[in-house]
């Protein structure tokens, strides 16, 4: 078995005195946290039942015992919320549940509890009254899964009835603060202006604390640490070299590669941490031929209200996202938001790893303290988004054919006319023509500018203005500048007189000099036909090259 040492951390978090609230994404390590946490306060780092502590050899082993807070014995009450709530259809079972588990806790702790027979019992007040002055070890996992699990009820009485009820049970964390030793909450969502705190006001979220940014997922360095031999093994797969050739260089390769497609997350206000999501690095590294995969987000289904947000956003906006630009989001609607029904789309895609800090809003280095700036994290969100969109725009649901990208990329590369004229017309007949009709020019440009955004994941533009004109179609993609004037027929015997006068205005108009950047300027025509629905004529306008990349020169 391989550990990430984390136990520094868990040594920091002991010693602050006050409810802590850690909120990460699913699958980022908060459960084997908790976990830790309750092996650490049940057992310390002695070693019992005769063999070795846990935590021999690691960094928490001589911290520990440092403080004497820590000697306990403790009372550890460990709760899943998602587990206790995961078969419940009500409320009500889900407070029958709670208290279930609380009642077995009190058995197995050998505690009487006073018992009403009530049907409003609160077992955990209880509890609490029945054990001395700071003995408890409260962990709660997944706080929020009770409120997202009935999130999609028709009953609007529901969500609240759930919140009273978690209102109440960590009103005692407050009420009865003495008897805590140590309180560690984790969740997804950030709710802070819901009232499920407010009674229990003393929690303090550490969640986009910079001393904790690390505290789940890896660093590239813990990855090079703890990790040594399975970069070999995946540097010897990836880059197919003899294991015992692979030296440092070819880790490195590896290492940059892995960066690109799995690093990014950043939960620090001061942007300075940045880490891997650690259960796509487990599944890469498991994989006995390595490929490079949407390991985190294919390990999960999507929510409806996850579906809502990233399908109630404009096309633009989208595609905007996958080219790699950000969004921006007021520091007050990241930090406070109401309800998970209300919260603001993208803080909600940020919550739950869709989206991650791209620019820090804390500390000396925040460019904009009132704001900061989202965006895709890594190369594994951006594919995984790309073929969620796939989804929506194109009919089959399969997203596109085999090779249809390398394709397009080819024809792209090779300035190959007809190349490209296959591939939009595969493009424009696998779309979902109820959603997408072609029965007009902007139908045809809207079309293939979604289908190129998505497919290369680049900035695609539908009518550039320029000095004489607007360009139909433009995007750069590699060392090309791609510049199309497309023109609308309705029958296949008008598409040659329609050709020549889009030729005609490219060349009139110069199309693309303003916006050249890249070593050549490919400039096409095109005809779609709405009597064959394709594009049945294509010419290459001009096709120039410079000496070095910025385009044509100026004047």
């Amino acid at each position: 078995m391989i550990y990430v040492d984390k136990t520094r951390y868990l040594y920091q978090l002991a010693t602050i005195n006050q409810p802590l609230l850690l909120t990460r994404p699913r699958r980022f390590g908060k459960s084997t946290l908790v976990s830790t946490l309750e092996e650490l306060f049940l057992h310390g780092v002695a070693p019992y039942d005769g063999h070795d502590s846990l935590f021999k050899g690691l960094d928490i082993e001589p911290l520990w015992p440092q403080d004497p807070d820590n000697e306990g014995p403790f009372y550890v009450l460990h709760l899943d919320f998602w587990d206790l709530i995961k078969d419940c259809n009500s409320v009500a079972a889900f407070k029958q549940c709670l208290n279930e588990q609380i009642l077995h806790f009190a058995t197995e702790s050998q505690l009487e509890l006073k018992t009403i027979c009530s049907a409003g019992l609160d077992v955990f007040k209880l509890l609490l009254d029945a054990v001395p002055d700071g003995s408890v070890v409260l962990l709660v996992d997944e706080y929020d899964a009770p409120l997202t699990h009935f999130l999609g009820s028709t009953d609007s009485a529901t969500s609240e009835d759930m919140a009273q009820v978690l209102r109440g049970f960590f009103a005692n964390v407050k009420v009865r603060a003495q008897k805590f030793r140590f309180t560690f909450i984790t969740g997804i969502t950030r709710l802070k202006d819901t009232s499920i705190f407010t009674a229990g006001n003393t929690i303090a979220d550490i969640s986009q604390d910079p001393e904790f940014g690390a505290i789940c997922g890896v660093t590239r360095e813990e990855i090079q640490r703890y990790f040594p031999e399975h970069l070999r093994y995946a540097s010897s797969q990836w880059l197919q070299v003899p294991l015992e050739q692979v030296c440092a260089q070819h880790v490195e390769q590896l290492l940059n590669e892995m960066t690109e497609w799995y690093d990014g997350y950043c939960f620090d206000s001061h942007g300075a941490t940045h880490v891997f999501c650690l259960w796509s690095i487990l599944c890469f590294f498991r994989e006995k031929w390595t490929d490079f995969d949407t390991f985190w987000f294919d390990s999960g289904g999507l929510p409806e209200i996850l579906r809502k947000c990233l399908f109630n956003s404009s096309w633009p906006e989208r595609l905007n996202l996958l080219a790699g630009e950000s969004v921006q989001v007021s520091r007050d609607a990241f930090l406070n938001p109401s309800t998970l029904a209300t919260m603001q789309p993208e803080v909600l895609l940020f919550q739950t790893g869709y989206l991650t800090l791209k620019t820090p809003y804390r500390g000396a280095a925040a460019p904009d303290k009132s704001s900061m700036l989202l965006g895709i994290p890594n190369k594994e969100m951006e594919d995984a988004l790309s073929r969620l969109y796939c989804v929506d725009f194109l009919a089959n649901t399969q997203g596109f054919k085999i090779g249809f990208i390398a394709k397009l990329r080819t024809a792209i590369d090779t300035h190959d006319e007809t190349a490209l004229q296959k591939c939009f017309n595969e493009l424009l007949q696998g779309v979902d023509y109820e959603h997408y009709p072609l029965t007009q020019e902007s139908g045809v440009t809207n079309t293939l500018y979604i289908g190129v955004s998505l497919a290369l994941h680049i900035r695609v533009i539908v009518n550039h203005h320029e000095a004489k004109g607007r360009a139909d179609l433009l995007f750069d993609w590699q060392q090309t500048t791609v510049v199309i004037e497309f023109k609308y027929a309705h029958k296949l015997t008008d598409c040659d007189n329609l050709l020549q006068q889009a030729v005609a205005q490219v060349l009139d108009r110069n199309y693309g000099d303003t916006f050249a950047q890249r070593q050549h300027l490919w400039r096409l025509a095109m005809v779609f036909c709405a009597e064959s629905r394709e594009i049945s004529a294509v010419q290459t306008v001009s096709l120039q090259s410079f000496p070095c990349a910025g385009g044509p020169p100026a004047g």
